[in-house]
């Protein structure tokens, strides 16, 4: 662990500077009234997550891919980064947007213009009264320093990093947002999933991998927390962030803990969700940080006990458990995608369906007519 010292850093905190405000940001529309004393503090109590006035939090709403890849494209493909993508969301009915940063976007394009953009961020949703939570979006196994291969033709492999890069990300993450309550949470890492010596993925997962991760995001929690020391910290389960069984038993040993679960319909055949996160949920505040379907990668026929009815289930689950969630996501490329096209228009399943349900609770929460 790096120690800066109580001296240090107070200086790191001092030093994040005033941030430029988009061009664009009289023109984020909020569809909603904006809570009253919003953005406001967050922190966990048990097995919740409350907000400095004491209520508890159940936040809806949508992740984004990678935004400061979209921010430097700007274009029909992968979509555009201005006052539309926060205004739609509001108009959605979001509570919160999950943003990702993935390793190699952060390497190749520099962290002056991921900062740029994640500040654009926040001021856009602060205006639409929107919350945040930002993610390392890697997949791999942090303790062994082995990532799941996937490379882009401009950027190289997405996913490989290492400890240290992610110390250097978070830490100055928390040196910006510590402060800051627009960003709910950090989300240490996307998805832990054990990967062998000869770079195949783990099938089974046992205790002892979840307990080398567990002191893993200990560490880097501690890292983070001389800097951020009252920002709640997201931290995934094993399988791609599914299966939270062994957190339950095993959680991090530090205060101000968020567990987050992916259940994609083809995620439960080995362990179910009453396993993965349902029971966990008892005892733990457990968010779902990413869910959704497709015809492709994650078709609703996939579900284990051969229903077709995924949507349903996974959402009247949530509903009973309180748990909060985020739907993936808010683009028309990336998959499963929410989105038709570049003006926010709802895929007409997947994103029909989200939308629809985003709205039924907001409206509900607001105490607002559903017709």
């Amino acid at each position: 662990m790096i120690d800066f010292g109580r001296r240090d850093a107070t200086l790191l905190l001092a030093s994040t500077g005033p941030r430029e405000l988009p061009a664009d940001i009289s023109r984020v529309r909020a569809a909603f009234p904006i809570p009253r004393g919003y953005p406001q503090a967050m922190t966990t109590r048990d097995n919740g997550i409350f907000a400095a006035n004491g209520q508890q939090m159940i936040m809806r709403g949508v992740c984004i891919p990678d935004v400061a890849w979209i921010a430097q494209r700007q274009d029909e493909q992968m979509g555009f980064f201005d006052h539309r993508l926060f205004s739609a969301a509001s108009a959605w009915g979001c509570d919160i947007m999950r943003l990702s940063v993935m390793p190699a976007i952060w390497r190749a394009l520099g962290e002056a213009h991921v900062l740029r953009t994640l500040d654009a961020a926040v001021a856009y949703a602060r205006r639409a009264g929107i919350y945040l939570s930002i993610c390392w979006h890697g997949i791999g196994f942090p303790p062994t320093d082995r990532y799941k291969r996937l490379v882009d033709v401009t950027h190289g492999p997405l996913f490989d990093t290492t400890t240290n890069e992610m110390r250097r990300f978070w830490q100055t993450i928390a040196q910006r947002y510590a402060r800051d309550n627009v960003v709910a949470y950090f989300e240490l890492f996307n998805e832990p999933q054990f990967i062998h010596p000869n770079g195949s993925l783990a099938t089974e997962h046992t205790p002892q991998m979840w307990e080398d991760f567990r002191d893993w995001a200990e560490n880097m929690v501690d890292d983070i927390r001389i800097i951020a020391p009252n920002k709640p910290i997201a931290v995934g389960g094993l399988q791609f962030a599914y299966d939270l069984s062994f957190a339950a038993e095993a959680p991090l040993r530090r205060p101000n803990i968020i567990y987050c679960t992916h259940p994609y319909p083809d995620s439960n055949w080995r362990v179910p969700w009453s396993r993965a996160f349902l029971g966990p949920r008892e005892r733990l505040p457990v968010v779902v940080s990413e869910w959704g379907w497709d015809t492709t990668a994650h078709p609703e026929h996939a579900m284990q006990g051969g229903t077709d009815r995924y949507r349903m289930e996974i959402m009247n689950v949530m509903d009973r458990a309180a748990m909060g969630w985020q739907a993936w996501c808010f683009n028309h490329t990336f998959t499963p995608a929410l989105l038709a096209d570049t003006d926010y228009n709802p895929s007409p399943d997947f994103g029909a369906f989200v939308r629809l349900m985003l709205i039924m609770r907001k409206r509900a929460a607001l105490g607002m007519r559903t017709h």
